[in-house]
């Protein structure tokens, strides 16, 4: 498995969606700091190949994404101060979430370790269950080896914010092998940092046309078209989605912030309060979101009371001033004139 998207790295679109960095607190949190994840088995044996690791944010929003090597190992590297958690999935393991880690001014290195369990019928599974991971296993083996390694140079760039020398690895991937649809994800990505929208729509585009069962391209095209106020369209791309994926969280609350805007509040509330359910810890974000969602149908006791869990969950979180700001709204009209 090595279908990478880089997560919510940049498409930063509304006053709903958390920022992606790890907030820097003061002068002293500038440095760079290399986190270093060591996934394993109960046993302590090294965790499988190319299993999925995302850094999640205060909000438990995927601020940058990588995969383990042989060795069960990824690196991050970032900039800056604050909370996060690390959360492991793949094929034939339990998802894990980390306890939470903070980066203090002074830290320049942190080893971080999960410890995974595989799941009863990982190799039942991998063989006999039809589907996108059937597919995509199948799709990958044809990838060849120039591509693929074009493909891992990129995302190394990536992680170094490199993101010129990213794209055109991307790009050298894709010419190498056209069919490459995460090299096509990752360069819609990398072509968005650099400012090219134009460029990086094309590129999600082909993503998501050479393969309609890549969840991670229809997720970041739907941060492209949130950015550009095309909710419909994201809403579409987000439903595909979760065809593929029905519990994932972050399409779950992308989903929810679109229905948000285009005015169905009852479909935004069923999508962020699923979040509450599936993957509760470390996604406050989904308790803003279905505030909101309650502030516009009038439902001011339980708009308050999902602002109060945000802040419960996350009192330093990226969105705790809006929080707040709602609270404040919610109380001065509940006061009867």
């Amino acid at each position: 498995m090595f279908r990478s998207k880089l997560g919510l790295l940049v498409l930063l679109f509304s006053l709903f969606v958390a920022p992606i960095a790890l907030a820097q607190r003061a002068s002293q949190c500038s440095s760079q700091v290399d986190i270093q994840v060591h996934v394993t088995y109960a046993d302590e044996r090294p965790a499988s190949q190319q299993l999925r690791v995302d850094l999640l944010d205060a909000s438990g929003v995927p601020a940058m994404e990588a995969f383990t090597n042989d060795s069960g190992q990824t690196h991050f590297h970032i900039t800056g101060c604050g909370n996060f958690r690390v959360k492991v999935s793949g094929m034939g393991i339990e998802e894990a979430v980390s306890d939470e880690v903070q980066i203090n001014g002074n830290d320049r290195f942190r080893p971080v370790y999960v410890q995974v369990h595989p799941t009863s019928d990982s190799e039942s599974n991998s063989n006999s269950k039809p589907g996108n991971r059937a597919m995509t296993s199948a799709a990958e083996l044809k990838i060849p080896p120039a591509a693929r390694k074009l493909f891992e140079k990129g995302l190394e760039a990536f992680q170094q914010k490199d993101y010129k020398k990213a794209a055109d690895l991307f790009q050298k991937a894709t010419a190498t092998y056209p069919e490459y649809d995460a090299a096509y994800d990752n360069l819609g990505v990398s072509l968005m940092n650099l400012g090219q929208t134009g460029e990086a729509r094309a590129a999600f585009a082909h993503a998501v046309q050479l393969n309609d069962k890549n969840p991670d391209a229809d997720r970041n095209y739907s941060r492209l078209l949130l950015s550009e106020e095309q909710y419909v369209a994201a809403k579409e791309l987000l439903q595909k989605a979760l065809m593929v994926e029905p519990h994932a969280p972050s399409s779950l609350i992308l989903l929810a912030i679109a229905q948000l805007r285009t005015g169905d509040y009852d479909g935004a509330l069923r999508s962020a309060l699923k979040v509450h359910h599936v993957s509760h810890e470390g996604y406050a974000v989904a308790h803003y979101v279905a505030g909101r969602a309650f502030e516009n149908k009038h439902e001011l006791q339980n708009a308050t009371t999902e602002y109060q869990m945000y802040l419960r969950e996350s009192p330093n979180g990226p969105e705790a001033s809006q929080v707040r700001a709602g609270l404040a709204r919610v109380s001065a009209r509940a006061v009867p004139e």
